[in-house]
This record gives structure tokens, sequence and C-alpha cells, in this order.
């Protein structure tokens, strides 16, 4: 009856997303924090999946590489999960190749986080009080703050952003008005 759709329903809801899914060509390629530079970071990558297993976010996906290896790489899709730069560092820790270095919250640089102000809420002037991105933040002002320019105010990205794509992800636009997109090829 009704009340097993609705249990059905809630029990979907609270399964955490995939760990192991293929990697649709349009996304960025972007790697959990303290990722070495992608070659360096293909040749010490394992593909076990130790830092997906202590994403407290869940927010790792591991990707079939394309080389012969057989083995998987971790990536993050934002627009599923994002990376909300956890107090542990779990993912670098866990990490026991070396692809993943301990590094500090500061120096973390997944990505770079991108606003289209036409498409966003609060610049288009559709939603001027809408501030998910700045408010779920994990990094503060110092990456991303609300600012006024003539008579419109939306969000700026600052200096310190890590990239970790929190503000994408809570983004209420579809697609998202504001979007992570990779670091030049080699960091």
């Amino acid at each position: 009856g009704p009340l097993s759709l609705l249990r059905a329903f809630m029990v979907a809801a609270r399964e955490e997303p995939p760990k192991r899914t293929p990697r649709r060509e349009d996304l960025p390629l972007l790697r959990p924090p303290g990722a070495a530079p992608e070659s360096e970071f293909l040749s010490l990558c394992e593909g076990g999946g130790a830092c997906a297993d202590v994403c407290p976010a869940n927010a790792i996906l591991l990707i079939p590489r394309k080389d012969e290896s057989g083995r998987d790489a971790p990536m993050l899709e934002p627009s599923v999960a994002a990376c909300v730069i956890c107090d542990d560092l779990a993912c670098m820790k866990a990490c026991p190749s070396g692809a993943l270095k301990l590094i500090e919250r500061e120096l973390i640089r997944i990505g770079i986080a991108k606003i289209d102000p036409e498409e966003c809420f609060a610049w288009s002037g559709l939603d001027e009080f809408c501030d998910y991105c700045v408010e779920r933040c994990p990094i503060g002002e110092a990456a991303i703050r609300m600012e006024t320019r003539g008579d419109k105010r939306g969000p700026v990205m600052g200096e310190s952003c890590v990239g970790c794509g929190v503000c994408e992800f809570h983004c209420p636009d579809y697609p998202a008005a504001i979007r992570v997109f990779e670091l030049s090829a080699e960091k």
C-alpha cells in the first residue's frame, strides 16, 4: 500500500551514491584533496579505494582508468556529492601509495569554481536572497562571499577557494550556476 511505497522511498533516500561508476566524458577531472600532479598521481595510485572508503561525505567515486592497468582511480563529481574538506582530511591519511599527500587545508586545490552570473539566482535577480553557496562553503568568506555591485548582489569567488564543490552541490539552479572546473593539466 501507500506506506510500503513511502518506506521504499525513505530507504532509497538514505542509500549512499555508488562508489564505482563509469566516468562521463563531459565531466571535469577532479581528484581528491592532496592529489599529486596527474601523471604522478596515475603512476602512484593503486586504485584500491581506501580514500573512498574513509570519505565521510561519500564524495569520492572510483572510476575505471583508461589505461591497461585494470585499476580504478578516485574522482570527485560535485553535482553528485562534494568534498567537505573534513576536519580529519581522512582520504589523504588513508592513501597507502602517496598518490594523495597530506597537506594543510589552506593548500588544497581540487579545482576552480566559476559562477555564471546570468544563471545565478542572486545575480540575475530571480532570488536576491539566495546564498546557499556562500553559507555552506567549508572554507568561508576567503573562498566565496556575497558582494553588492550597483543594484545587484551575488556570490563572488575569493582567492582561497579550494574547488571542493560544496557550492556546486548546493546550488538550487539546474544545472548549477556555480561549477567546479579542472585546474591546469599539471598542478
